[in-house]
């Protein structure tokens, strides 16, 4: 189930990526001579009007051919309809179209998981970094860890990652503290209130602390984590009316910062495994979603999830690397201020060079997913 939900996740992000090629491209009058949902090779293909919208065998995104996107073909520079023949503004529109849908889809699903949660989000706190144009305080979280087996805890249902927000309906935030609540409670029944990382999802269980535990475990069976969180509020009408944007900003940024801080730290120490905890391909994220799926009341973090991954892959595709759209368009923008094109053949073999890194990048990725899963 976790395999489908990502496979249809991902048709769903680049598919809505590849309409805005499309969309921009019949606005312009240019020939889109294939509409496709997968990957070629093809499964089965229908020509309406003049394009095929064709089902292709791998199921991991989709594509528009356009007429004279492959500038090296015959004849394309005399077909007004074909993308080479358009101005440079018009192709830049073109390309930059499948980045703004990305865009606009993860806004709409921010809009709606910051709406549900009264407009509030949580995230792990990073030191050396400020959130720009939000409302934001500092907490400290008790995490649940590891859980003894037929201890008190794993008795009561607790789980790893769970976080303690109240004994007996008083709130803490110091590890310390709450162990001596405990220690004092022994024997006695007590009632902790739990929740995810976030704060969010809480219940209420109850259990009896032991009060000669086995040597090594405390009284619940479990080790007791600190990690501190910045919670985040759009608090007046500006910051909620621009809220997903502005969570969009920080998000890129903060993102970067954690991605950047991790490449420093392993040139440091001279060890790439920290990066590669820190990257995940389609077999990590499938891991993930079945993490996510795997919580109670799923439908919101997964919601998040699918408008960072959106977020995402606007960010990645802008980026001015060969075979990407922020690649072509870097060719375009140069061809835009000199007026003069680059030859067809050089950008292609640029473009052909690039894409056979990224797929490189992409199967060294899932090798290190299935060892991660694996080991």
């Amino acid at each position: 189930m976790f395999v489908v939900v990502f496979i249809i996740t991902i048709l769903i992000l680049v598919v809505i990526h590849e309409f805005g090629h499309y969309i921009a491209a019949k606005k312009f009058n240019i020939k889109v001579l294939e509409f496709g949902f997968g990957i070629p090779p093809r499964a089965w293909g229908k020509k309406i009007g003049e394009t095929i919208w064709s089902l292709n065998w791998l199921p991991f995104g989709g594509f528009v051919r356009l007429l004279g996107e492959d500038e090296t073909e015959k004849n394309v520079l005399d077909d007004k309809r074909s993308f080479a023949a358009q101005k440079p503004w018009k192709k830049i529109t073109v390309v930059i179209a499948g980045v703004a849908m990305n865009l606009l889809l993860a806004w709409v699903l921010f809009y709606i998981v910051l709406g549900v949660q009264g407009f509030k989000t949580k995230l792990p706190l990073l030191s050396d970094y400020k959130f720009a144009g939000i409302n934001q305080t500092v907490e400290t979280a008790i995490i649940i860890g590891n859980i003894a087996k037929d201890s008190p805890a794993e008795k009561a249902g607790l789980a790893d990652g769970d976080r303690i927000v109240a004994i007996n309906g008083s709130a803490v935030t110091e590890s310390s503290g709450f162990v001596e609540e405990i220690k004092s409670n022994a024997g006695k029944e007590v009632k902790l209130t739990i929740s995810d990382i976030q704060g969010n999802d809480r219940r209420e269980i109850t259990l009896v602390p032991r009060e000669n535990p086995p040597e090594g475990q405390g009284a619940l069976g479990v080790s007791l984590g600190g990690m501190q969180t910045v919670s985040l509020s759009f608090d007046s009408i500006p910051q909620k009316l621009f809220a997903a944007p502005i969570y969009s900003y920080n998000l890129i940024g903060y993102s970067g910062k954690i991605l950047g801080d991790t490449i420093s730290y392993s040139f440091e120490q001279g060890d790439l495994a920290p990066v590669s905890n820190a990257v995940a391909g389609p077999v990590g994220i499938t891991a993930v979603v079945g993490q996510i799926l795997s919580v109670k009341n799923p439908l919101i973090p997964y919601l998040d999830f699918v408008a960072a991954l959106s977020l995402n892959l606007a960010v990645v595709n802008v980026l001015p690397f060969p075979g990407l759209d922020g690649g072509r368009l870097l060719f375009l923008v140069i061809e835009a201020i000199t007026r003069k094109k680059t030859h067809a053949v050089v950008e292609k073999y640029v473009h052909t060079i690039g894409l056979f890194i990224l797929l490189s990048l992409i199967i060294l990725i899932t090798i290190s997913d299935i060892r991660k899963l694996i080991f």
